[in-house]
């Protein structure tokens, strides 16, 4: 039988996950561009609109092997172009800086934050905090960001980072070493942590030392 501490976190459980936000990978009538940038992971697209010539970032797109990025892109975007804009040099050079294994700092400057709400907002946010070459587990995220025992739903939030790269969750990982699940797959998720200098042991753990 439950007791109702543990019916009281079940309820918080279902709170947090209703309100992730953010309408992800749904088509939309707006005007989309997009950049691809080559990297060892294959091509990553940056998906941007423009206001007033103001750019900014909605999604970065990782590639997949059995679709390429730009058609992932015009599945959920028909009428994007592929287009470069001079205000988004600077992030797409950190993006391609990065992958190639140096270490950057990502601003929110041109990125839609505000794409996201709520409880996913406050997730990714403290996940900007996770260092380069260092890692925190998704329950010690939770209790960042005041909601401990989110775990499940500190996942949810990150499975659905538009942002990946930029906000880096593949930071995040389980308590027990091992890396979890990431947009890009797995092992995607362990290429981008050796990248940062983090250890994987033969068992497929990063050890204490890698934690934050």
């Amino acid at each position: 039988m439950l007791s109702r501490e543990n019916c009281n976190q079940n309820r918080e459980q279902v709170r947090y996950e209703v309100h992730l936000g953010g309408d992800q990978g749904l088509p939309s009538t707006k005007t989309f561009w997009y950049h691809l940038l080559t990297s060892f992971l294959g091509d990553v697209g940056v998906v941007w609109q423009s206001e007033r010539d103001t750019p900014s970032i909605v999604s970065v797109v990782l590639p997949r092997t059995d679709i390429a990025t730009a058609d992932r892109i015009r599945a959920n975007h028909p009428n994007a172009a592929e287009r470069s804009h001079t205000k988004l040099k600077e992030t797409c050079d950190k993006i391609a800086t990065f992958l190639e294994g140096t270490r950057v700092d990502f601003s929110m400057r041109c990125v839609e934050i505000d794409r996201c709400r709520g409880f996913q907002k406050r997730v990714l946010l403290e996940t900007m905090r996770i260092p380069w070459g260092r890692v925190t587990s998704y329950g010690a995220l939770a209790e960042a960001i005041h909601a401990p025992g989110a775990a499940r739903a500190v996942g949810s939030a990150l499975a659905q980072n538009p942002f990946p790269l930029i906000i880096p969750c593949h930071r995040v990982v389980k308590s027990d070493g091992h890396a979890g699940q990431f947009g890009g797959g797995r092992e995607m998720k362990k290429a981008l942590l050796s990248l940062e200098g983090v250890e994987i042991d033969d068992r497929g753990r990063i050890g204490p030392a890698f934690f934050r």
